[in-house]
C-alpha cells in the first residue's frame, strides 16, 4: 500500500483518479478469479479433526471479500466520489469509519458462516459473532451521524431551503436527525445481544415522565426555542430593538437565545421562555433599510424654508442615507407650532440598519453645525413670567 501511494504521488492530480479506477477493476478480477480458487478448493472442503473448528470455502471468502471491500472504499472508492463531486476532501475523513465498518462486518460475517459449519461450537461463536456485530453497529452509527450532520444538513439547508430564513432550520434539522439515528443505533446494538428494545423504551418513557417533572424550565426552554425557530420572526444576524436596546441576534439555541448588545458591546443571554414572551420589534424586517425620523425644533423668527433646505442639504451629503430611491428620498415635514419653537420633522432612510446609532450621532451633529451657520436658532422652552405690583 505504501508502494501504491508512492505511484499516485508520482502521477499527476487530474489522471491519479483514473489510475485509482484502473487499480479498482484489477482487484475486482483478482477477486472474481480467487472466488473460483476457493469454490472449488478440496483443502477448505474437508474437516482436519471431528472436534476442531471446520472452515468452509464460503467463510473464508468472507474474509477475502471484507478485506477488499474495506481497502476499496477506504483507498479507491472515497477518493473517486469527492473527485466526481469536485472536492478534495470532506469536513472529516469519512475513509477510517466506513474501512473499519466493513472490516467488523465482514468479520461478523464469518463467525455467522462458521457457526452453521460447527454446530457443537455455535455458542460461543455467536457470541463473538453479536460482539463483532455490535462493534459494526457502534461504526455505522457514527458514519450515518457524521455523513448527516457535515453533509446532509447543509445541503438541505444551502440547496432545498433556499429562503431567507435557511439558517434557521439547521439546529432542528440537526437535533431531530441526531436523535433518530441515535436511536435506531441504540435499537440495532441492543438486538445483537436479543434486548427488547420495546421493553427498554417503555422503561424509559416512565423515566422520562419523571424527568420532564423535574426539569419543567429547561424543557419549557427547548420547546420554546424551537417555536422560536419555526415561527420565523427574526434569524440570526438579524437587529432587533428588545428592553429599550439595539441588539444583534447571534445564536438561537435550544436553551437559550444570544444577544450582542451593540452599546453595552457584551453578550446578552436569555432563556427560550422568558425571550418568548417579549414585545421584540425586529428592525431588520422587512429589508436593511430603516426609517429614521429627527425632531428639530427653531425659533418663531425662523424662516421655514430656510430650515428645510438646511436639513434636506444634512440628508443628502450623508452618504448613509438613502437618496436614488424615490420612494425613499428624505423629507421634512412642518410638524406643529409648539409653545416655544417651531416644530419640524426629517423623515430619512438609513441603508443598513446596523449603522443606526453611529448615522444618528452624525445627523444630530450636522443639523446642529449647518443651522448655526445658516443663523437659525434652535429654540429651548422658555416662559415669560410678568410679575405686576398689586396696591
Amino acid at each position: 500500500m505504501v508502494q501504491f501511494k508512492g505511484i499516485l504521488k508520482s502521477v499527476s492530480k487530474e489522471h491519479a483518479h483514473y489510475l485509482r479506477v484502473a487499480v479498482l477493476i484489477l482487484l475486482l478480477l483478482f477477486l472474481v478469479i480467487l472466488y473460483d480458487f476457493i469454490i472449488d478448493s478440496d483443502f477448505l472442503r474437508s474437516a482436519y479433526v471431528t472436534d476442531a473448528i471446520v472452515l468452509s470455502a464460503e467463510s473464508f471468502l468472507i474474509i477475502i471479500t471484507s478485506a477488499f471491500v474495506a481497502v476499496a472504499t477506504r483507498y479507491f472508492i472515497i477518493p473517486i466520489t469527492l473527485y466526481m463531486r469536485g472536492r478534495s476532501q470532506w469536513e472529516w475523513d469519512p475513509g477510517p469509519v466506513a474501512f473499519w465498518s466493513v472490516i467488523t462486518k465482514g468479520i461478523a460475517l464469518y463467525f455467522t458462516e462458521l457457526s452453521a459449519a460447527n454446530s457443537n461450537l455455535s455458542l460461543y461463536i455467536d457470541a463473538l459473532s453479536a460482539f463483532f456485530n455490535s462493534i459494526f453497529v457502534i461504526f455505522l452509527t457514527l458514519f450515518l451521524l457524521r455523513s448527516y450532520l457535515h453533509y446532509f444538513v447543509p445541503f438541505l439547508s444551502n440547496r432545498l431551503l433556499s429562503t431567507e430564513s435557511d439558517t434557521q432550520y439547521g439546529p432542528i434539522l440537526e437535533i431531530i436527525g441526531s436523535i433518530m439515528i441515535s436511536i435506531f443505533g441504540l435499537a440495532k446494538f441492543l438486538d445483537q445481544f436479543d434486548v427488547d428494545f420495546g421493553v427498554l423504551l417503555a422503561g424509559i418513557g416512565v423515566a422520562g415522565l419523571v424527568i420532564a417533572l423535574a426539569a419543567q424550565d429547561t424543557l419549557s426552554n427547548f420547546f420554546s426555542g424551537i417555536l422560536l425557530l419555526l415561527d420565523r420572526g427574526f434569524k440570526t444576524g438579524d437587529m432587533v430593538y428588545f428592553n429599550d436596546d439595539y441588539c444583534i441576534i447571534r445564536d438561537i439555541g435550544m436553551r437559550s437565545t444570544k444577544l450582542y448588545n451593540i452599546i453595552d458591546h457584551v453578550i446578552v443571554i436569555i432563556p427560550n421562555n422568558s425571550f418568548a414572551s417579549q414585545n421584540i420589534v425586529n428592525v431588520t424586517k422587512p429589508d436593511r433599510y430603516f426609517r429614521h425620523r429627527i425632531n428639530v425644533g427653531v425659533s418663531y423668527d425662523s424662516d421655514p424654508d430656510k430650515v428645510e433646505e438646511v436639513l434636506l442639504k444634512v440628508a443628502a451629503e450623508n452618504t448613509d442615507v438613502e437618496i436614488d430611491d424615490p420612494t425613499r428620498k428624505p423629507v421634512v415635514r412642518f410638524q406643529s407650532f409648539g409653545e416655544s419653537s417651531l416644530e419640524f420633522v426629517l423623515v430619512l432612510w438609513i441603508k443598513n440598519v446596523i449603522k443606526i446609532r453611529q448615522v444618528n450621532s452624525n445627523l444630530h451633529h450636522e443639523i446642529f453645525m449647518n443651522l448655526r451657520k445658516a443663523e437659525v436658532v434652535i429654540a429651548f422652552p422658555q416662559r415669560d413670567i410678568h410679575l405686576h405690583e398689586v396696591s
